[in-house]
């Protein structure tokens, strides 16, 4: 046999094996999901999805299709891990030429019983890698309008909504239908009954919640929504119907801390910039002491109102607590938030919070906020807009 010969069959053989280590790898490795919608009367130029991860910056997938009525979305599992739900989303540009945070939204709708149930909040179902939802386009509804006031950036703008509608049944995906038979669970509203009263809330969400402890909707839902609760012993109470399959779920480690403490491990190494002189720090410099977190940014009018109380806490517990603020500004505003500092003449530090992932876990979707964390690495979420909410973090540092 000739050294070329030799030399192709070899190189030949290579490249099969290689093939086939690629094949044999990618089938263990994991794989994308899919999200597939059909849209019947309408066709768009552009669609993707608004995928809500519990962070007030929502992650964008944009969409694929050859004749505008039909698209599929290919989602990460970076990004599948940590959404709550997806929602789909037309890119208008006569409203984003407004104002950037006008959206033109895509709801589906069924009528059961000549009752019309509405939404357009989805996720995967358990053991599901893909999705399909198919709607024809509900013409009685055609571009509805909806205005209202928003604060952006401490300007306050009327922001325009813009929804299609499509008709479809009852759908199989089990976020979307529990989003339309309860829409807005756990935010004690029903727009059929605007005076109804908290306890019967608290009533039909327990009940709820016994008919399947298992929703992913009901948690996700719930876990941001402890401030609409009267008391933590509600919250708590409602907490415990869920399976410990949820409870133990990203988004019930995140509820917990609302009425519990929760194990923060690997906090004592987490290093964030400082804003002033860029370097990264520790977040917890002394991991012996009490550390309080507090959530800031230089627009937030209600956190410029909390400073007070904050210097007060601060010459009051110095000696064994540690706060810290972290700003959620962008590179856009930080220096306003330098400025802040120095005008308020703050004397604890602040660190710059650029790590999304750390926000969404810990789950900071509104400012201010507060998390105190333990010397045991415990921690847990508190309230520090009553007299009683103070006296208790003074009560728990003086142990």
């Amino acid at each position: 046999m000739s050294r070329n010969k030799f030399n192709l069959r070899n190189v030949v053989t290579m490249i099969i094996c290689l093939a086939g280590m690629t094949f044999f790898s990618g089938c263990d490795s994991p794989k994308n999901k899919l999200v597939k919608i059909s849209f019947e009367g309408k066709k768009y130029d552009n669609l993707y999805l608004s995928a809500d991860t519990g962070d007030s910056e929502r992650l964008k997938i944009d969409g694929t299709s050859t004749d505008g009525h039909n698209w599929t979305f290919v989602i990460p599992d970076s990004i599948s891990e940590i959404t709550r739900y997806y929602a789909i989303r037309h890119k208008n540009d006569s409203l984003i030429n407004e104002n950037e945070s006008n959206v033109h939204m895509i709801d589906f709708r069924t009528i059961i019983e000549n009752d019309t149930l509405r939404g357009g909040y989805f996720n995967f179902d358990e053991n599901k890698n893909s999705i399909e939802l198919k709607g024809k386009f509900d013409t009685t509804a055609l571009f509805e309008n909806t205005f209202y006031v928003a604060e952006l950036d401490s300007t306050f703008v009327i922001q325009t909504i813009v929804t299609d509608y499509f008709l479809m049944e009852l759908p199989e995906n089990r976020y979307l239908r529990e989003f339309m038979q309860t829409p807005m669970f756990s935010f004690f509203y029903d727009r059929k009954n605007p005076n109804k009263p908290y306890e019967e809330f608290l009533v039909e969400y327990a009940d709820k919640i016994k008919k399947n402890p298992n929703s992913l909707y009901y948690i996700s839902f719930f876990s941001t929504t402890p401030n609409f609760y009267k008391s933590k012993e509600d919250y708590r109470n409602l907490f415990n119907l869920f399976s410990s399959e949820m409870q133990n779920s990203r988004w019930g480690t995140m509820a917990k801390m609302n009425f519990a403490t929760v194990k923060l491990d690997g906090i004592n190494d987490i290093l964030l910039p400082n804003p002033l002189t860029k370097e990264t720090e520790k977040i917890i410099l002394e991991p012996t002491k009490y550390t309080l977190l507090c959530f800031s940014a230089s627009w937030c009018g209600p956190c410029h109102k909390k400073i007070p109380l904050m210097k007060e806490i601060y010459e009051k517990t110095k000696e064994n607590l540690n706060l810290v603020y972290l700003t959620t500004d962008e590179s856009t505003t930080i220096d306003d938030w330098n400025t802040l500092m120095e005008k308020e003449n703050i004397k604890w530090r602040s660190l710059w919070l650029t790590d999304k992932k750390l926000k969404s876990d810990w789950q900071i979707s509104a400012i201010p906020d507060f998390i105190l964390v333990y010397p045991d690495r415990n921690a847990k979420k508190i309230l520090l807009n009553e007299e009683k909410d103070i006296q208790e973090l003074y009560s728990l540092l003086n142990k």
